[in-house]
Order: C-alpha cells, then sequence, then structure tokens
C-alpha cells in the first residue's frame, strides 16, 4: 500500500519537474529566440542586404503575443478551476444538508 501512494507522489513530483522545465524552457526561448534566429538572417559581411531587422522585429511582436496568451490562458483556466470546484463543492453541500 505504501508503494502505491509513493510511486503516486513520485509520478505527481515528475510531472511538476517536467511541467517547472517545459515553463523554464518556454521562457528561455521566448526571451532568447529572437535573438538566436536573427542571427541566422543577418549576413556576416555588412555591406549585403539584411533582413536581421524585419526579423527581429517580427519575432519580437510575436514573443510578446505569445507571452500574454500564454498569462491570458493561466488566468482564464484558474478562473475555470475555481468556478468548477466551486460549484462541486456548492453541490456536494446542497446534497449533504437535508432540505
Amino acid at each position: 500500500m505504501e508503494q502505491e501512494a509513493s510511486s503516486g507522489s513520485s509520478g505527481k513530483l515528475m510531472v511538476a519537474q517536467l511541467a517547472g522545465g517545459a515553463v523554464l524552457g518556454f521562457v528561455g526561448s521566448s526571451l532568447l529566440g529572437p535573438t538566436v534566429i536573427s542571427w541566422w538572417y543577418e549576413p556576416p559581411s555588412k555591406d549585403a542586404f539584411s533582413c536581421a531587422g524585419s526579423v527581429r522585429s517580427a519575432l519580437g511582436q510575436f514573443v510578446t503575443m505569445q507571452l500574454v496568451c500564454a498569462a491570458l490562458g493561466a488566468a482564464g483556466l484558474t478562473l475555470i478551476v475555481f468556478l468548477i470546484r466551486r460549484a462541486v463543492r456548492n453541490r456536494g453541500q446542497s446534497k449533504a444538508s437535508p432540505a
């Protein structure tokens, strides 16, 4: 019985570690991605035509959109979970109390 409880908690720990790593990877790619990708579009010679500035600007706007959408999604999901839990709790209380 203890093994089942410990494997369940180790599973939760693994999921938490994976989620934390995913969040760190998302933030790191959002912050460093535009710079790294714009290097690929910048020619070694400054005399040649370069679209690095346009790429950097577009990626900056994309990262901003990504972060705003992530924040809205987190807030929305938190609100939905809160409302569902409250409804379930209220339903349980109404069933438990005699009418």
